[in-house]
């Protein structure tokens, strides 16, 4: 599917999203947000890579930090730009290779609810080793797919609606960790609804 349609689908629902999230009783931002506190210093600069409505970096913005975001949806960036938390916000799709940030630019680097909508990694793995200073903190989530439908490859794929939705194998990521050189420090497992999402949270290399 063409990123500018899938843009579109986000679009769509875009008005809805934050009272859809509230409604579905879900807390999966004030996880990764909880598992991240430690490694936490006011001031510092953090990027939202799928910033969406903003409901992720949102705690982080109150814990004092710089928020800057990117979201492949105009729609959704008015959204959280109305919020006005944000430092800057940029309409930018995650799988366009580089990233308009410069290397080595931010402490924290978070992509919250965005990865099961993508089906290879590998470019977002590399921009976020590029603009993460040395032993900056990564936190992503990962959505994992039902046992009984779980492909022995990779990424295994199912449709939900309009949209295409990802899981990736546990190795699969381990070795995008190890080949960008990240070192994990937390791995965690929720609910959301009836499906399981793993929190992650990775350090760069020093």
């Amino acid at each position: 599917m063409a990123q500018q349609t899938k843009a579109a689908l986000h679009d769509a629902y875009a008005a809805e999203y934050d009272s859809q999230v509230l409604a579905y009783d879900c807390h999966i931002t004030d996880l990764l947000f909880g598992l991240c506190y430690e490694y936490l210093q006011s001031g510092e600069r953090l990027l939202d890579a799928g910033i969406g409505s903003g409901l992720s970096s949102l705690p982080f913005a109150k814990a004092g930090l710089e928020i800057h975001g990117m979201d492949f949806s105009p729609a959704m960036l008015g959204i959280c730009r109305s919020k006005d938390f944000a430092h800057s916000l940029k309409q930018h799709d995650i799988l366009d290779a580089p990233w308009p940030f410069p290397n080595e630019q931010f402490a924290v680097l978070v992509c919250c609810g965005v990865f099961h909508f993508v089906a290879s990694l590998d470019k977002i793995f590399g921009e976020a080793r590029r603009v993460l200073r040395s032993g900056g903190i990564f936190a992503f989530t990962t959505w994992a797919a039902p046992v009984q439908e779980a492909s022995p490859g990779e990424v295994f794929q199912e449709n939900s609606g309009d949209f295409e939705i990802y899981s990736h194998a546990p190795g699969y990521i381990e070795a995008l960790l190890e080949k960008e050189a990240f070192k994990p420090l937390k791995v965690q497992n929720c609910y959301v609804g009836e499906d399981i999402f793993t929190c992650w949270v990775v350090k760069k290399a020093v």
